[in-house]
C-alpha cells in the first residue's frame, strides 16, 4: 500500500459527513482528501495519487449552491485516471447503474482493481462501503 490517504469524489454533504465519520473509524493514519467536481479534482489530484491507499467516485454531481460552472462527472475522473498507472483500489459508489459500469470498465481496462459499492439505504456508507474499504486497503 502506497499511503494513507482515501480519494473521494462526491458533492452530497450528508455523504461527506458520512465519508469522513468512516476515514475517522479506519484510524488516525488515514486522511480524506475529497473534491465536490471533477474538473477541480482532475486538475488537482495528480500530487495526491501517490499517497493513495484507496479512491472512491460517485458519478453524478452537482455545482455547490452560487456555483455555476459544469461539475463534471465521475466518468470523466475515471477516464482520467484509468489510463494511469494503478496506484490503489477503487470503489464506485453512484447509484447512476449505467453509468458505474462505464466508470468500473475504465479502470478495469485500465488494470485497476475496481470494485461497486452501491448506495443502498440510510447507513450505507457505514455498513457497506466501510467494510469493504477496510478490506481493500488490508485493515
Amino acid at each position: 500500500m502506497h499511503g494513507r490517504t482515501i480519494i473521494i469524489l462526491e458533492d452530497n454533504e450528508e455523504r461527506i459527513r458520512q465519508f469522513a465519520l468512516a476515514v475517522s473509524a479506519l484510524g488516525p493514519k488515514f486522511q480524506l482528501r475529497l473534491w465536490r467536481d471533477a474538473p477541480t479534482m482532475i486538475a488537482e489530484c495528480q500530487p495526491h495519487l501517490a499517497e493513495a491507499c484507496l479512491i472512491s467516485l460517485d458519478h453524478d454531481l452537482h455545482p455547490v449552491p452560487g456555483v455555476t460552472a459544469d461539475a463534471g462527472t465521475g466518468l470523466e475522473v475515471a477516464e482520467f485516471l484509468g489510463c494511469r498507472e494503478p496506484v490503489c483500489p477503487v470503489i464506485v459508489h453512484t447509484s447512476n447503474t449505467e453509468r458505474r459500469w462505464s466508470m468500473h470498465n475504465e479502470f478495469r481496462f485500465g488494470k485497476w482493481r475496481v470494485e461497486i459499492v452501491p448506495p443502498i439505504g440510510e447507513t450505507w456508507i457505514q455498513s457497506l462501503w466501510l467494510p469493504r474499504a477496510r478490506t481493500l486497503i488490508g485493515q
